[in-house]
Order: structure tokens, then C-alpha cells, then sequence
């Protein structure tokens, strides 16, 4: 039998995924999870506010839809629960706490309780109700542990960042971040190069795309989310059809072409070739300056070409001279 190179590639693909150990998240994948869901779920209105302040203290509240479908989004995003399964994953919360069990002041009996309690309760049809109803009395009781485990405190946060300096900073953008992981610092002549969209072939410069696009949440180990990318297209208003096939196109061609550690920088590398790459540069660069403050969207703050240029030109001025 004759299998065709992209079927086995897909299947290598799902191989190493299964085969790879699940991870405990760092403050910033954490956080990143908590901002996302209060952007996506977050109502507009004069109810915005009364959500915010209940979910920023943790609570689940008010029990309403909107609730619910947040607390599904956290669950998910802290890859408690998945959604392909449709089950809870009690397994990874000593996994958790053992990556950072010497900074988050966990009691050990109490992860062992919140692990057990997770592993009692069933997710019925995955609906956000029913997951919300499951969670809510596990959640109630182990509210303070939990935030411990997965960064939920300034103080507990805070002490993670400073003894792991390795890891992307509060405050620090991806796009710096990933020039400090690589390179080992800003003024590198080939990162000045790529702070004005210049490509580079050498396998650094490739390692830094990556990096930045696993970051932006553009791609991750099974493949390009175009749905990201297209979501920062929309939030600069430059998206239309001609600018979402360009996308589509450039994904299919990366994918079709290259293996997942070579598809960010094809995919880069297509998106400023041609007649949309000022439309990329704009959503890039707006994507840039909110991996840096992950608040801007959760305040309502509007797209502004201009002071987001103006603050590219500082992050240029400051790790490029």
C-alpha cells in the first residue's frame, strides 16, 4: 500500500503529540489563558465591570451563561479539561504542582484532595452548563489552592518571574522575549534587520519566528491557526476577502510544503510577499504591542494606527540601539 507523504506526515505528526508528556504551564501561558477568556467572553455594556471584578477575585459569578461558557474557556485554556475527550484531566494538577511546588506554597495533601475531586466528577455533554455544574463545588472548595497551581496571585506570580528570569517576563512582548531566548540580547545586527520585516535565512533568525509565532498563539505542535491570525486582521479592520484567501493560501502552501518547525517562517515569509504585506505589517505589529500588555482588548482599549506605530518606533529605539 502507497500512502501519500502528507497522510504519513499527518500521522507522524499525531505519534509525536501523543507520545510527547503533558507540561505544566508557566505564569505567562497561565495568564495568557485568564485575558484571552475575559476577551472572548467578556459582555459589552454596563455589565462588563460587575463580570470583571467576580472573575478577577475568582469567583463564578454570576451563574448565567456567560459565566459558564467563561469557566468552560479556563478549564480548557488551563488544559484541565479537553474538549476531544470531553473529560477532565485530574492527572496533570500534581504535574503542576510539581514544577513549582518549591514557589507556590501548595500544601502536597491538598493537591492530592483537588486531584481526586476532579477525577469524581463527570463532564456529561461538554456544554458549558454542564461543565460550570460539574466544576462549580470542586472549584468552591479549592479555589485558593488552585490559584496557587496555576498563578493566579500577584504575590505567587511574582515570585516565579523573578527566579526564573528564563522564562517570558510580565510586561515583555513576545517579539523581544523570543530576540533574548535566541540571540541572548536586542542589539544584534541580523535583529534589526527583522524589526524592519527584512528576512534572514540563517537557522537563529529561523528559531526566532518560531518562536515568536508559537507565542502569538499563530502555531503551536500541530500546526498553523489561521484562525488567529485572521482574528488580528479583524481587529486592525483590514480584513476582506482578498486578505483572509492570501492567508488561507499562504497556511495551505506552508503546510503542504514544509515540516511544522519550517512552516512559521514560511509563513511569515509568504504574508510580506505581494500586495497584502502592509496589511500584515499592521496587524503584526498591533499583536506585537498587545503580547506585551495582554489587558489592551479586556480594557476596551480601541486600534490606533498611529500610537501603535509610535510605540513600535520605542520598542525599535529601545532594543535596537
Amino acid at each position: 500500500m502507497i500512502v501519500a507523504p502528507v497522510v504519513l506526515s499527518i500521522f507522524l505528526q499525531l505519534f509525536v503529540q501523543a507520545a510527547q508528556p503533558w507540561k505544566a504551564l508557566d505564569p505567562e501561558q497561565a495568564l495568557y489563558v485568564y485575558k484571552r477568556c475575559y476577551e472572548d467572553h467578556l459582555p459589552a455594556g454596563s455589565s462588563r465591570v460587575t463580570y470583571l471584578k467576580s472573575w478577577n477575585a475568582w469567583k463564578l459569578e454570576p451563574n448565567d451563561a456567560v459565566t459558564h461558557c467563561y469557566a468552560k474557556c479556563v478549564l480548557i485554556g488551563l488544559q484541565l479539561y479537553e474538549e476531544k475527550d470531553k473529560a477532565f484531566k485530574s492527572e496533570r494538577i500534581p504535574v503542576q504542582h510539581e514544577a513549582y511546588k518549591t514557589l507556590n506554597e501548595a500544601n502536597s495533601r491538598e493537591v492530592t484532595e483537588y486531584q481526586q475531586a476532579l477525577a469524581s466528577i463527570n463532564a456529561g455533554d461538554g456544554s458549558c452548563v454542564a461543565l460550570y455544574n460539574a466544576y462549580l463545588p470542586v472549584h468552591n472548595k479549592f479555589v485558593d489552592l488552585s490559584r496557587k497551581l496555576y498563578h493566579g496571585t500577584v504575590e505567587g506570580a511574582a515570585k516565579i518571574y523573578a527566579a526564573m528570569p528564563q522564562i517570558k517576563q510580565k510586561g515583555e512582548s513576545f517579539f523581544a522575549y523570543c530576540a533574548k531566548k535566541i540571540w541572548g540580547g536586542y542589539n544584534k545586527k541580523e535583529w534589526k534587520r527583522g524589526r524592519n520585516y527584512e528576512l534572514s535565512g540563517s537557522s537563529q533568525f529561523k528559531k526566532v519566528i518560531d518562536c515568536i509565532f508559537r507565542g502569538l498563539r499563530y502555531m503551536d505542535d500541530s500546526g498553523l491557526k489561521v484562525k488567529e491570525i485572521v482574528r488580528d486582521y479583524e481587529l486592525t479592520e483590514t480584513l476582506d476577502e482578498a486578505s483572509k484567501n492570501s492567508i488561507e493560501e499562504c497556511a495551505r502552501n506552508a503546510s503542504e510544503k514544509d515540516d511544522i518547525p519550517k512552516r512559521s517562517l514560511a509563513m511569515y515569509s509568504c504574508l510580506l510577499d505581494g500586495s497584502h504585506s502592509e496589511v500584515f505589517k499592521k496587524a503584526f505589529d498591533f499583536r506585537e504591542v498587545r503580547s506585551g500588555n495582554l489587558t489592551f482588548l479586556v480594557q476596551n482599549l480601541p486600534y490606533d494606527r498611529d500610537q501603535v506605530r509610535q510605540q513600535i518606533l520605542a520598542l525599535d529605539k529601545e532594543h535596537c540601539n
